[in-house]
């Protein structure tokens, strides 16, 4: 008995992990694309409420696609979304009444109150929108790839 558990070992030990799990490894870091997986969150340590959007391409797609409001409490963290594409970008609110926005300068179209959903259709916004400068992010690790909010 104890020889086949050695023979056992010995056959993990020198191929490494059974084909199964390399494959659902492989999955977990690439997307259809062979792009790494990128799985987008937001931690907020601003001391205030906020409300987040976020515009970034689903894996398998080929189209930027905005969506808000996510919803952030101070000092919690919340999944978003996962993209397979290097750059995404975010804006956010704080729904404090104080007025502070964490914004940048790459213009996007917003709706409020949402939720809303919309495929990117460059600056020209439709009825209900309003646009926003929102914030332009990379990364072309695979994983959590986390923004935070600060005050």
């Amino acid at each position: 008995m104890k020889s086949i558990h050695l023979i056992a070992g010995l056959a993990v030990a020198l191929t490494g992990l059974p084909a199964e799990a390399q494959v659902r490894s492989d999955k977990n870091l690439n997307g259809a694309s062979g792009r790494p997986i990128i799985n987008l969150r937001v931690c907020n340590s601003s001391g205030r409420s906020a409300t987040v959007a976020v515009s970034y391409i689903q894996p398998g797609e080929s189209r930027f696609i905005n969506r808000g409001w996510y919803d952030v409490a101070d000092g919690a963290c919340e999944e978003l979304v996962t993209t397979d594409n290097a750059n995404f970008y975010f804006y956010a609110d704080a729904t404090d009444g104080s007025g502070r926005r964490w914004a940048g300068g790459h213009d996007l179209c917003v709706q409020y109150p949402g939720p809303y959903t919309f495929y990117t259709s460059g600056t020209e916004c439709q009825s209900g929108q309003e646009l926003r400068g929102f914030t332009p992010f990379n990364s072309t690790e695979p994983g959590s790839w986390t923004w935070t909010l600060n005050p």
